[in-house]
């Protein structure tokens, strides 16, 4: 791994990192029903955001051919985030919720809105792959997610008030900084042609599905959670599936450091070069997530008490079922990462339906019975169904590249 990777990989893990420092901190000076509002805007919040995203920081790394400028991009995420926020606040209006959850909801759909516009600014600066300067921008905003939870959350007890505090740092950061870097590689004055907005959608929206999916997927055992149990339950399970997001925080860093390269090999026809490099972040995933096993398995009980406290260290059955769930979540997410490289965005929609039908099917079977280790045996077998699914239609793609790359040396000669 490269050095600008290792650092790509620094600025992911504090990004992510803290989210779960949060967590901790709202579990040790706050409660689990607190870390169960918090975590229940994020699941309210993910699929309807995720949706608006369409990917369309992948679409820009992968897209060649020059056909939309980047100012297309910037002004489809306007679009697309501001119709997501409308959604996400007449959700919650008809939602039923308590007031105090309901302005939980709403602060982090701000956040959700400087991300979203952050991710593209991003997006702009990884197509040239400064992946240094993403890194210094991850760690700003995450160095300074845990520094106001620290000063704000511990001393007055306020979720909202720590949370409005961390949108303004995060908006600063994001034109202080995202915006200045991208601004240095294109323009960023968004454009709003209707036809090519059409067209850039059309292309997305796929992606953009797959995407809502994906976090519908990883959102359906809280859900399922808060409705057979309560904020109680939905806390502890957000609590201990940070193991899932830590795994992920990997993923993210080394699949973004390695799609741009995975497209260019599989625009060229070299398949033999990009089979060894997924194979080899496969086979990297598993050590990791092996590792992490072990580790939990001996000490996951006093790792749970001294980050939590005593009351979740008991639920060290579901700590470690989340932990076996790692190597299925490293696996099926390279394997994610390969497909979207090829640019077969359509190819995932079927996969994802069944992989999201799988979980809220297990789930609301499971839960009821089982409570949050139902949850986790739902996200088991479902990833599982990921997987599979991703090495069928991984193994249709590359086969099919590769025939049209002996059909064309067959015309030529």
């Amino acid at each position: 791994m490269s050095f600008a990777s290792l650092r790509y990989l620094l600025g992911n893990i504090t990004y992510a990192g803290a989210q779960f420092v949060i967590v901790v901190l709202l579990n040790k000076f706050g409660s689990p029903e607190i870390v169960g509002q918090y975590a229940l805007g994020l699941a309210v919040t993910a699929p309807i955001f995720m949706l608006s995203y369409l990917h369309l920081r992948s679409v820009l790394i992968v897209d060649s051919s020059g056909k939309y400028s980047f100012g297309d991009f910037i002004g489809l995420r306007i679009v697309t985030t501001a119709v997501a926020f409308t959604i996400t606040a007449g959700f919650i209006t008809l939602s039923g919720f308590n007031w105090n959850t309901v302005l939980v909801i709403f602060f982090i759909s701000l956040y959700r809105i400087v991300e979203s516009l952050s991710d593209i600014l991003l997006g702009i600066i990884q197509k040239q792959e400064k992946l240094d300067q993403i890194s210094i921008s991850r760690m700003a905003k995450g160095l300074f997610s845990i520094l106001t939870f620290i000063l704000v959350f511990i001393p007055t007890h306020s979720l909202l008030l720590a949370l409005f505090i961390m949108n303004v740092g995060w908006l600063v950061i994001t034109i202080g900084y995202d915006a200045r870097k991208a601004r240095a590689l294109a323009s960023l004055r968004p454009v709003f042609n209707r036809s090519q907005l059409k067209q850039l959608l059309i292309v997305s929206s796929p992606l953009g599905i797959v995407l809502a999916l994906m976090s519908l997927n990883t959102n359906i055992p809280q859900y399922a959670i808060a409705f057979f149990r309560g904020e109680y339950d939905v806390g502890v399970y957000a609590s201990l599936s940070y193991m899932i997001v830590a795994c992920n925080v990997v993923v993210t860093a080394l699949g973004e450091a390695i799609t741009p390269r995975l497209a260019r090999w599989h625009t060229g026809g070299r398949h033999h070069e990009f089979i060894h490099l997924i194979g080899r972040m496969v086979l990297i995933g598993i050590g990791i997530s092996a590792f992490a096993c072990v580790i939990g398995w001996m000490f996951g009980r006093q790792l749970l008490t001294l980050l939590y406290s005593p009351e979740l260290a008991r639920e060290i059955v579901l700590f470690r079922w989340l932990l076996v769930s790692t190597i299925l979540v490293f696996v099926s997410s390279f394997l994610w990462y390969a497909i979207t490289a090829t640019g077969k965005y359509t190819a995932q929609i079927p996969l994802f339906v069944c992989t999201a039908m799988t979980n809220a099917l297990a789930c609301f079977l499971l839960v009821p019975h089982y409570g949050v280790l139902g949850a986790a045996m739902g996200v088991i077998l479902a990833l599982f169904v990921q997987m599979i699914g991703s090495v069928i239609v991984l193994i249709r793609v590359i086969g099919k590249a590769r025939k049209q790359v002996q059909r064309e040396v067959v015309t030529q000669s």
